[in-house]
């Protein structure tokens, strides 16, 4: 298993708290004990990605004061669309209540949760049918009013159900919509404790197939259809059938998201609903009792005396302490993996009652953990080169895009400058849209997935991009090598003309080792695409608009359950050979080598390198940051976020950065700077320096008599800047930071 790693990173003039957790989506917020110290930690599962995040919580009382640690998360099983964890049998060790990961099943399966060594783990939890041959012992199943009969629980995988004590008895029921009937909510009370088996025993029985006597329809604006008669289910005109992308029977509801909590103190329970059809929460009062519950008003768009929950689409809520007050607070998130907000997507809300009230909810912010990772939207596609000139290796990060409903993805590339020390990075957000590759989404392209190489023999790094069109965008460099980039864009025909598939993720590699650099590109489809440069020269690069070699290596990155594979490659020199990495739609990487330029089979080394798992849509790429001579890797994903880790491979790779032998450093102080700084170049001759900011574009510049240079940067917007000197024929480079 590859080592995590983190750096400092900087974002609009903070410093991220989890710069490389990897981003949320679609987060569902549980509270759990991962270290038996007896305080509440964070478990956050992303069905964008079917991901697992843990977080320590330091217990700070009033505070939100958790500390990443994805150590924990190894210790969790494989989990798919939806998870909820809650202490079934009170030991103090959370159980986890999840989707089956059966092929084509839609029921719920329990891991039961034990302290080992101080950690959280878990083992499968099985049921006991007897006299049912057919049924699945890690699957909930109820007693048919057939005796010796059991039939099987199906939920939706869009929805979100609830398992909570419904009947105020001590142990736990499910609340859920079932998958195959209309809009009632179903209600399965554990019986565990009155057939005498304890509170470590789950024995279910379906005990009202209307609870709350209300009829969601899905059709009027976050607004059920509620009974007049406490005892009398009701029955709405529901329009026509809703039919789902899923097929099967078309009266099935089209998803649904359900919280249980008991807002007014008098022991039953109300609810609050999330539709994927709408942005907003419905909120019902009980006007019943905890055995019997009527639902008996609503609050279309809760909470209404707040700020209202709006959330592009389908949201879910969450019910738990968050801040370390001791009262539970609501949270909110999308539920649907693809489509819906992005950024502004982990809504919290505090709980501010006083004494003994139920619980009134304030709300705080949109993106609770999120504005402390990096999140640049959905599916992310790193790179690597020495952008500024200053010997530090940058990252440059194209994305899918950012949700905003009015206006496509809005796609971008962000450059993160290294201000680190050549063993130590750190990296400062530079410029959200680099190059102005936003002006080409919404309406026309997207998915942008940069990658650097020499494509015109010039020894410097130039650029080229692969979108969801297929194209290629390229940006040569003509900085020169050891220089800051000075990139344009190459308007030849040639580039526009090429196509390789919807999102291709290419990379700049002499594939057939002819001395002309290729380009080896990804596709949504799976397949590895290779084209060959047939410039007449180094310096003249020359392809065709369709790929040499459409089926590389024989690589196929589509898995079982897939209609897509999102292959995204890396090739990487290695003491035995060059091997090409790639991501997948499942997030797993896949490792190969033998690599020439033919359609033939290469030799599979690995299906899940470095045992890596991140989320759908594992982008990698690699490069040594801290100068150790071991390459490390950034990886992407359908989360929005980055991911960093320690690899096992030597440094054997092209530089993803140019030198220049008279290159000196530039001691500069103080920096970061407000006002004044001063800068001092080795040797006392005459001295001329300019000052460039993350674009390239000159900001300053002037003489020195000597090797001192007083710098006023009082006008400078804030950002890092590169800045130059030269003097008796060395030149040396530094960076200044301006802060005001």
């Amino acid at each position: 298993m590859f080592q995590r790693l983190t750096a400092p990173v900087f974002q609009d003039g903070k410093l991220l708290r989890y710069p490389f957790a990897g981003g949320l989506n679609t987060a569902q917020l549980s509270a759990a004990d991962l270290n038996q110290d007896g305080i509440q930690d964070l478990v956050v599962f992303d069905r964008s990605g079917d991901v697992t995040l843990t977080f320590l919580n330091g217990g700070q009382a009033n505070e939100v004061d958790y500390n990443f640690a994805p150590e924990y998360a190894c210790y969790f099983p494989r989990m798919l669309y939806w998870t909820l964890l809650r202490d079934f049998n009170g030991d103090g060790a959370m159980d986890i209540f999840t989707a089956s990961t059966i092929p084509g099943s839609q029921e719920m399966t329990v891991f039961q949760g034990y302290f080992e060594n101080k950690i959280l783990k878990f083992k499968q939890f099985y049921f006991q049918y007897p006299g049912c041959t057919t049924c699945e012992t890690t699957q909930i199943y109820y007693p048919d009013d057939m005796p010796g009969f059991w039939n099987n629980m199906p939920i939706n995988t869009y929805d979100y159900p609830a398992v909570e004590d419904m009947d105020g008895d001590g142990d736990l029921d499910i609340l859920t919509f079932a998958a195959n009937v209309n809009g009632h909510v179903w209600l399965l009370r554990n019986t565990s404790v009155e057939q005498g088996f304890g509170r470590d025993s789950l024995r279910f029985v379906l005990d009202d197939d209307c609870w709350g006597k209300f009829y969601e329809t899905g059709l009027a604006l976050c607004s059920n259809c509620l009974s007049g008669d406490a005892t009398q289910c009701v029955s709405c005109f529901a329009g026509p059938p809703i039919v789902e992308d899923r097929g099967g029977d078309p009266v099935r509801h089209a998803g649904s998201t359900v919280l249980p909590y008991d807002q007014d103190g008098d022991g039953d329970m109300e609810v609050i609903l999330g539709d994927l059809s709408f942005n907003c929460f419905n909120m019902m009062t009980n006007g019943g009792t905890p055995k019997q519950a009527w639902m008996i008003a609503q609050d279309t768009a809760f909470p209404k005396y707040d700020v209202p929950v709006e959330i592009p689409v389908f949201p879910a809520a969450f019910y738990t302490d968050v801040d370390n007050d001791g009262k539970k607070d609501l949270l909110a998130a999308p539920n649907v993996k693809t489509l819906a907000e992005d950024q502004n997507c982990l809504w919290w809300y505090k709980n501010t009652a006083v004494g003994s009230a139920g619980p009134h909810f304030e709300f705080q912010t949109k993106s609770l953990l999120v504005n402390d990772m990096i999140d640049l939207g959905s599916a992310t596609h790193p790179a690597v080169a020495d952008v500024n000139g200053d010997g530090l290796l940058d990252l440059v990060v194209g994305t899918y895009g950012f949700f905003a409903s009015s206006k496509g993805t809005n796609a971008r590339l962000y450059l993160y400058l290294n201000v680190g020390s050549p063993n130590a990075p750190q990296f400062m957000l530079a410029d959200k849209n680099w190059l102005n590759m936003g002006e080409f989404a919404p309406d026309n392209d997207y998915d942008f997935a940069p990658a650097f190489g020499d494509i015109d023999g010039d020894n410097d790094l130039d650029l080229i991009v692969g979108s969801n069109l297929g194209w290629v965008y390229c940006y040569t460099n003509s900085g020169g090598p050891g220089n800051p980039m000075v990139l344009e864009r190459d308007f030849n025909v040639m580039w526009q003309a090429i196509e390789i598939g919807i999102a291709s993720s290419p990379v700049i590699f002499d594939l057939d080792g002819d001395g002309l650099n290729d380009i080896v590109s990804g596709a949504r489809k799976g397949n590895i695409s290779f084209l060959k440069n047939i410039g007449p020269s180094v310096t003249e690069p020359k392809f065709a608009s369709t790929a040499t070699v459409k089926n590389l290596g024989a690589i196929n990155t589509v898995q079982t359950g897939n209609s897509f594979g999102w292959s995204a490659p890396a090739i990487v020199a290695t003491p035995t050979g060059n091997v090409l990495v790639t991501g997948t739609n499942n997030g797993n990487l896949m490792v190969y080598n033998n690599l020439s330029a033919t359609a033939t089979a290469f030799p599979k080394i690995d299906n899940a390198f470095g045992n890596v798992m991140e989320g759908y849509r594992s982008h990698p790429v690699f490069a040594d940051f801290d100068e150790d001579g071991i390459l490390e890797m950034v990886l992407g994903n359908q989360r929005g976020g980055l991911s960093f880790f320690k690899t096992e491979m030597m440094d054997c790779t092209v530089p993803t950065h140019t030198t220049n032998a008279n290159l000196q450093p530039l001691r500069i102080s103080p920096n970061p700077a407000r006002h004044w700084t001063r800068a001092e170049m080795p040797g006392q001759e005459p001295t001329r320096w300019l000052a460039l900011d993350a674009l390239g574009r000159k900001v300053a510049e002037g003489e020195a008599p000597n090797g001192v240079l007083n710098i006023q940067v009082t006008n400078w917007l804030p950002g890092v800047y590169v800045l130059e000197a030269v003097s008796g024929g060395q030149r040396a480079v530094g960076r200044i930071i301006v802060q005001h």
